[in-house]
């Protein structure tokens, strides 16, 4: 991970830290930092990726605050959506990133910020059950990879994402 986006998620409290021992007395200490959840499997989580290393047009990054990285993450996933590298992370269901989307084919980009902190994807209907499938997850379970790359340089920014580029 690039220390710049390291360093942003902790002074944002977003890292997740655990010290365990061992009979030895043995100490190892474990940071995570936010993930994304491209499916519902244990190897579907990636590491964020960087507003930087994708193109992104918006803020640079140590102007971000949390809603402007949340912006990021939106166009990164509807990136993921388009590029047919994401799924629902309930039921594990192929999403698109076409615009009249059947009713149960609809789906929302989700923020965690529990002890799992991270971005999904899940169907409408599927949210109701996400809790109960998250519940116990713990962040240092997961090994997550290195986020694919989806060149984000020509995303259309909104309104609100140009006035706060300015």
């Amino acid at each position: 991970m690039e220390d710049e986006l390291r360093v942003w998620f902790e002074a944002q409290g977003l890292m997740r830290y655990a010290v365990s021992a061992d009979e030895r007395g043995d100490i190892t200490e474990m940071e995570r930092a936010p993930m994304v959840a491209l499916g519902p499997g244990d190897d579907d989580y990636y590491r964020a990726p960087s507003p930087v290393s994708s193109g992104y047009p918006g803020k640079p990054l140590p102007q971000m605050h949390l809603d402007d990285f949340n912006r990021f993450m939106f166009h990164w996933l509807e990136a993921a959506a388009h590029a047919g590298d994401a799924r629902c992370a309930n039921c594990g269901r192929q999403l698109s990133d076409e615009v009249d989307l059947p009713t149960n084919d609809r789906w929302d980009a989700l923020f965690l910020e529990k002890e799992l902190v991270g971005w999904m994807l899940v169907h409408f209907d599927c949210k109701r059950w996400l809790a109960k499938k998250l519940k116990g997850v713990e962040p240092f379970d997961l090994t997550p990879r290195e986020a694919p790359l989806y060149d984000l340089s020509g995303a259309a920014l909104t309104a609100a994402e140009r006035e706060t580029h300015a």
